[in-house]
This record gives C-alpha cells, structure tokens and sequence, in this order.
C-alpha cells in the first residue's frame, strides 16, 4: 500500500510548481495576501509546534504573565534556511493576531499569555537597512528623535516609551550592522542595541527578538553578553517533523500504528540482507516515515554539513520534489528514489556538486547501463548522492546501506547483485575501494575499456584474434591463412605464392572430411602444411575468454587512440598489452599439432595422416626446425629416393623436386634445397648418377650450381673409375719409397758445393719453390629469415671448398618493423623496457678471425641471438689453394 493512503501530501508539495520553502518578512506588506506571510491562519496552519518553538512561547509566557525573572532578549541562531525566519514570523502574528494565534495554541495544547497593547516592529535590514537603529524604534513611538553626536540616552529612550510596551523583531540583523559603512555609526548602533537588551532585562516593556547568523561576530558577540533566550534550530527530530508536517497536510493526525506492519515488512527484509538493529531503526523509521531514516540523514545532517540545500529550506524543496514524483505508488521514499532524469532534482543536487560534471558522469554511467541491469535507475542516485555528502573515508555507501535503500518486497536481491556487479564492471566514473562504492571524476579505465568492448561483435573479435594467430604467435602474415571455411581457405590458397610453403592454421580439430576438402583438387598440395591445435577441444573462434579479451583490446586500442590525456593513453595501452598477453598465452597453451599426410586416398575413408606434436613456441621459424629436425631430414628424402629409384631416373631433377612439392604422403620440402641436397648425396655415394651438358658424376658430389643440377638428369650409376697402379717397390700408391737427394739446381751437386748455398722454400726445399698458391674466396650468403635457414644455405656453399680454411667470418642480423602494437613482443635486449605501440630498426653485425673449420661456423651460427622476424646473412673468407679451386 502506498504512503499516500496514510499520508495526505500537500497540493503544493505535487504541483509542478512544487513547494514554497522560504519565508520572507517582506512579503508581510504584500496587500494582496497571495502571500502566505500575510496570511496568519494559513501560516499557522503550516508551523509545526517544535521543541523550539514551544521553548520561545514557554519564555514569552513566563515574562507576561508571572512575577518570575525572566529575558527580553531572544537570540534566534542558525544558517540560512534553518527556521529564524519562520519563529519571527510566529512571533509577529502572536502579537499582531492575538485571536488567530489562540486558535493555534488551543490546537496543539499550548498555552501563551498574550496582551494585544504591545506596539509591535518588525524589520528585515536586508531589504529595510538603517543607518541608525534607534530612529526606526523612536519613530515606531511615535516621538522624534533629537540630534547629537551619539545614540540617545537610555533617559530619553524612556521618555520616549513611557507607559509603552514595545516587541522589536529583527531579522538580519547582523546584516543590518555590516552595511553601516561609518565605523564610528556602527560602534553607537551595537552600543544602542547592547543597551536596549540590558533595559529588557530590567524591564517587561523592552523585548527584543533578533535573528543573527554566529555570536561570533557584531552584534551578537555584544548582545551574548546579556542574559537571553537562545534558540539553535539543532533538534534533528524537529527539524524531521517541521519538514513532514509541511509537506503532508493530516501529519499531525495520521494514526501512527497504521504503518506499524508496513515498518515491519521492510526491516525484516532489510534484516535478512543487511543485518541491523531492529527495534532501533524501527524507532528512527517511526518518526521520519515515509522517508527512510538514510534518507532523512543525507538530507538533513550530511548535505547541511557539506554547505548545500540551506537546511530546512533546501530540504523542503528537494523532499517536496520528491513527493511530487513518488506519491503515487511508492510505499517509502529512499535514496534510491531520487531521479538523475528529473531537471529539477539534477538542479538542486548541483549545490553540492557545482559544475555539476560528477552528477553529468553518474548519470552517464547510468543511462549506459539502463538496458543492462535491472535497478540502475536506483542504484546510480543513491551512490551518488552519498559520494556527494561524504568527506573523506566516509565518501560513498557501504553494500549492506546501498542494499537497504533498494531493496523491497518487489526488488529481487539477486537484481541488486547484478546491477552492482555491472556498475562495478561496466561504468567508467564508479569507484570501490575499502567496502564503499562512490562516484569519482577520475575515469575508471578497466570500466570504460570493458563497457565500449560491448559495442564489438564476436565477428570483429575473431578477425583481432585471427591477427594474433598470425603475426604475434605464428609470426608469419604472409601465406598463411586461418581457417574460416573450406571455399575461404581454398580461394585464398590458391592467391599465395605457390613456390613457398603455405600455412593453414585452423584455430580448432577439423574433421576428416574437412582436411580432405583442403587438399582436394589443389596445386603444389604438399606445400601445404596443416596445423591444428593440439587440444581437441579448443576453438578459437568460439572461446568465450578469447573473444572477451580480443573486445576488450579492439576498445583499449581505440580508446588509446581516441585520447590525448596522456596518463590515460598509458592506461588503455596497459589493459589492451595484458589483454592481449591473456590471449597469447590461451593459444599457446592449446598448442600445435602437424597434420602429416601418409596417404591422401580418392575418398575419406582412404585418407591417412598422422598428428604430429610441435614444440610450445608456436612461431613458423620453431615449426620448421622441428619439422626439419624431426620429421623431415635430408635423410628421410635420400631414404624415400632411394626407395623409388626406379621412378625417378630419367627425369630431370627439377621434375623430381616438383613430384615431391606436389604429392601429399611424401616427405615436405620445407627447404628449398631438401630434394637436390639428397640427390647430391645419392649421386656422390654412387646410388645414381647425374647427366647434364656440363659434365655427368657419379661417386662424387656434382659440382653443378642449383639452376644446372635443376636441370640435370638422373641416370643409373656409373662405373667407377679405374684404381691407379701401385709403385713397384713400396707397393703403395702413391708411392712412399724415400727420395733420392736433390742435387743443387746451380752446381748440380749433392751436396751443395756452391761458395754460397742458394735459398730453398721450407717447404718444398726447392728454389725457386714449386708450392701452390694461396688465395682468399669470398663468399657471402644472403639474407635468410630464420638461423635455421642460414645454417642450411653456409653449409650447402661451403661444400664446394671443403679443403679451405675460413679466416675471416661476418654475421650481420638486421630488423625492421614498423606499427608494432606492443613493443613489449620485441625482446627486452633490443627494446629495453619500453612498450606501447612504435617502430624499430636494428643492426647487429658480429666479426670473428682466426681459423675456422665448416662444423664451428654452423655451431657459431646456431650461437646467434634469436631475434623474430629478423634477417640473418653472413659474410666469409676461405683461404684456399689455386689448384684446388672449383
């Protein structure tokens, strides 16, 4: 049931015009009595009798109508909007309206001696300044005033009151005090009010009754000297009281134990939430009923402290707003109630916020989240207002608090959970820290970066997290695609470079009838390398962790882009780098498997493969060594030539290695030297041998470039080539029998019998010497992508001068990439610590001398620091013998 059937609201607290918090003793002069100021019933209609007033009417009583000392002097202080103003008011009808104002007490059981002779002057000196208190009063009398140098005498004052009584309402006073710009007029208005009091107190005829701000300050730090009546207008459960008796008209009336079950029903659910003291909030809910004690807390001690809503006033209109838009089907009225949507509550919020930029961002946050989470509506205001109202550790609500002001019989718990959990992840300017959430203006990166990846669809998700595959894990972008569909994979295969190794990674298992469709009908097929994840039941394109993680990097990245904070572009770049990391590192473990083909068979069902494990570096470089190493060595080609002998003689070496590309079941070419290396191999150990225009071999290696053993012939092996003979004497060939003695080539004896022996070379002992020359062979191997590669290609080109000694070797690695996203993918020693998006050139050039065989030169360069998507090239001098040139 809705407060409203127990509380009747005012019509002016549901008008749109809404309510009317202020009162203004100007208005007393308005004649048209549209004001309620000038209306005394209706204004007492609207005064709620607080511990306050019926103190002051206590103190009046006793000064008209006992023998007891009593005050003349009544100090009403307090801010703005506090009540002053109000109890002047009621003070001047009580004098002014004696009859009207009896009705009054006689309805609230209060009782007030009231004489109806009292001259009776009231001014408010903000819109009716003097420059001179005492001719205002004197003029009130009816006497004039006489000139002099300074106020006048108490004797004249006297003369001037005779048999009078006077009641002197001021409100302002202090106001009317500060705008006296003569220091020395100023001195001589607080001397004439100070003794104005003191006569109060002597006699019944002066009574004084004035607002002021703080006895801090003139005149009342003079006037607290004096005994008086003080009122501070700081009874909360008055204040709560003042507010709900103005804005609901039977608040005085209403059977209080009517909402006794209503109370009941909400503390027991909030209890089995929130855990709380019953009987005590059950006491608090009593007197602020229908709004919750939270609320009224907020409103009446929190926002007071923090300078905003001038107290009671201020309360009233925003509570009255309130009313106004609940008053139809709210049981009780919460912090969850206050509406960001509504202009007139945005307005008065900005007294605590006011350039208004947090309330903009909570309302913000929770339009973005009104589609996804049930209670934003409520959740969002009620955390802001406490963010409003809170001072430092205390800023913002606790869960069991927020919990309280949302929850109700027709609120799910569970809703509450959801929409924290969803502001918690998804709004941008809600903090949690220490137990409390509150607004803040500082972005909440994680937040905004997980609410704008929801604007991404799973179909750009997987394209980011294809690109991964791709360039960051597989590290090759070129001829290599990820599998999407049979015609996509096949369209695209057929649109690379047939003449290089291409790559299908397929992100999931395929079935046997997919990796059958790959193939079917394909050129160069067994270039073709197939890659599955090892773990069968990954997909990429279907993990819901990859695909968050790929939104969440699409959104950092043009979140970062999008920015020119700077400590914001770090942040967004830090979340899209861990992302991306959570990525990687998901891939990774699902890990590679090879699809080797043993059989390739017209149907399904003859297919034959097996899947063989490849190493946890999931790049191209660490594929294909252990593809070489493991399953494709140049053995396993001599092993397989061999095996087929027949087949291949008579074709041309190119014909073979084009038959090895293209048949899948046979070993893979994965360089580009595999087939020729094993023929040259075959050739040398006289399995087969090689004809070409340029010479034919057999037994030996062919000492034909590439190009001309590509185009060489293999035939059957040839004869070897008949033995030397033996020398007859020592029967070794060659011969071994010492050498005779070499006479002198200028005498022609043995020995010498020249006056001077001629020179001879250590070596060959002749003169002159008869030793070959010497000569250094440059040879410089091009830039390969991988040191695997290089390895290869040095050992392949120093076959040819196996017999040299290498004296001089350059290694040059070279990298240049450009857009990097993350820095932090480069390794630490070329990068440092840097991360984030930029480009990198780097050169590294290594010189060693000495003398080297074949074997150090490739452990040397399998010694070289591996740098991805580098270009590897070395550079050599071979000292080498004329004669033994090839």
């Amino acid at each position: 049931m809705g407060y409203s059937a127990f509380l009747k609201p005012r019509q002016e607290a549901i008008s749109e015009e809404g309510i009317e918090g202020i009162i203004d003793l100007a208005n007393l002069k308005d004649e048209s009595r549209t004001k309620i100021e000038a209306r005394p019933d209706d204004f007492f209609q609207l005064t709620y009798p607080t511990s306050d007033v019926k103190k002051v009417l206590y103190e009046i009583n006793v000064r008209f109508s006992s023998s007891r000392d009593s005050s003349g002097l009544f100090l009403f202080e307090g801010l703005k909007g506090s009540g002053k103003s109000h109890l002047l008011l009621m003070i001047y009808h009580l004098f002014k309206h004696p009859q009207v104002a009896q009705g009054w007490l006689n309805e609230n059981g209060l009782s007030c001696e009231i004489f109806q002779d009292a001259v009776v002057l009231i001014n408010k000196f903000t819109d009716d300044p003097h420059d001179s208190i005492w001719n205002m009063i004197f003029e009130a009398l009816g006497t004039e005033v006489k000139k002099g140098k300074t106020h006048p005498k108490l004797s004249e004052f006297e003369k001037a009151l005779g048999d009078k009584k006077i009641i002197l309402i001021f409100d302002e006073l202090e106001q009317g005090i500060k705008v006296i710009g003569d220091p020395a007029l100023q001195a001589q208005n607080i001397a004439f009010l100070q003794m104005l009091s003191e006569f109060s107190n002597r006699s019944r005829q002066v009574t004084l009754f004035a607002s002021i701000y703080s006895t801090q300050q003139e005149p009342g730090s003079t006037l607290k000297r004096v005994p008086r009546c003080v009122v501070q207008f700081d009874n909360a459960k008055d204040q709560s009281h003042i507010i709900l008796h103005r804005l609901f008209e039977n608040y005085k009336q209403f059977d209080r134990a009517s909402i006794l079950p209503v109370l009941g029903s909400y503390i027991q659910l909030w209890n089995r939430h929130a855990p709380v003291d019953q009987e005590e909030l059950k006491a608090k809910f009593n007197d602020t009923y229908p709004f919750s004690p939270s609320l009224m807390e907020i409103i009446l001690k929190k926002i007071p402290a923090r300078g905003g809503f001038q107290n009671v006033r201020g309360a009233l209109a925003f509570l009255g707003n309130l009313i106004r838009l609940t008053h139809t089907g709210n049981d009780i009225i919460t912090p969850g109630d206050v509406s960001l949507e509504d202009k007139a509550t945005a307005i008065m919020l900005k007294d605590l916020d006011l350039s208004g930029d947090l309330i903009n961002r909570a309302k913000e946050n929770m339009e973005d989240l009104i589609p996804r989470t049930p209670l934003a509506r409520q959740l969002a205001p009620a955390v802001l207002l406490y963010t409003l109202t809170g001072v430092g550790a205390d800023t913002g609500v606790a869960r069991e608090n927020l919990v309280r002001d949302i929850l109700s019989p027709s609120t799910d718990i569970n809703d509450i959970e959801q929409t924290l959990m969803g502001f918690q992840k998804y709004a941008s300017y809600f903090h949690h820290q220490e137990g409390r959430y509150y607004f803040d203006l500082e972005e909440n990166s994680e937040a905004k970066v997980e609410f704008k990846s929801l604007q991404y669809s799973d179909a750009q998700a997987r394209e980011e997290l294809y690109v991964i595959l791709k360039a960051d894990i597989f590290r090759e972008a070129v001829n290599t695609v990820i599998f999407d569909s049979i015609e996509q994979a096949q369209e695209l295969l057929k649109q690379f470079d047939k003449s290089r190794l291409r790559y299908v990674l397929t992100g999931r298992r395929l079935t046997r009838e997919e990796r059958h469709q790959i193939y079917y009908g394909m050129d160069v097929r067994n270039m073709i390398l197939l890659l599955e994840p090892k773990d069968d039941r990954f997909q990429i394109a279907n993990d819901k962790d990859l695909l968050k993680w790929a939104k969440r990097l699409l959104a950092a990245k043009d979140l970062a882009e999008s920015t020119k904070n700077t400590a914001r572009r770090n942040d967004y770049h830090r979340i899209a780098g861990t992302d991306k990391r959570y990525i990687i590192e998901r891939i990774k473990k699902a890990g590679l498997v090879f699809v080797s083909w043993e059989k390739y068979g017209s149907s399904v069902a003859e297919d034959q493969v097996e899947l063989e494990p490849l190493p946890g570096d999931l790049s191209k470089d660490k594929v294909l060594e252990k593809l070489n190493q493991d399953y494709f060595p140049m053995l396993r080609f001599k092993e397989h030539l061999e095996g087929r002998l027949d087949q291949i003689k008579n074709l041309l070496v190119k014909e073979i290695d084009a038959e090895y590309r293209a048949t899948l079941g046979f070993p893979v070419p994965l360089i580009v030297r595999a087939v020729s290396s094993a023929i040259r191999n075959l050739c040398k150990e006289g399995v087969i041998g090689i004809q070409h225009s340029a010479g034919n071999f057999c037994h030996v290696s062919p000492t034909l470039n590439e190009t001309e053993l590509f185009n060489a012939k293999v035939t059957d092996p040839f004869e070897e080539p008949s033995k030397p003979e033996p020398c007859s004497k020592c029967g070794e060939f060659p011969c071994q029998c010492p050498k005779p003695p070499q006479k002198c080539p200028v005498c022609g004896e043995f020995p010498c019998q020249c006056p001077t022996p001629p020179a001879v070379c250590s070596n060959c002992g002749k003169d002159p010497c008869e030793c070959p020359e010497k000569e250094i062979l440059p040879i410089k191997i091009p830039p390969q992508n991988s040191i695997v590669n290089l390895r290869q290609e040095t050992a392949f080109r120093l076959q040819d001068c196996e017999e040299g000694i290498i004296t001089k070797v350059t290694y040059k690695i070279f990298l240049q990439k450009t857009n990097i996203g993350d820095l932090s993918t480069i390794s630490s020693g070329i990068r440092g610590s840097l991360s984030g998006e930029g480009d990198i050139t780097a050169e590294i050039v290594i010189s060693k001398t000495g003398t080297f065989s074949k074997s150090q030169i490739e452990q040397q360069i399998e010694s070289l620091p591996v740098i991805n998507d580098a270009d590897f090239s070395v550079d050599l001098e071979v000292e080498v013998l004329k004669q033994a040139k090839r």
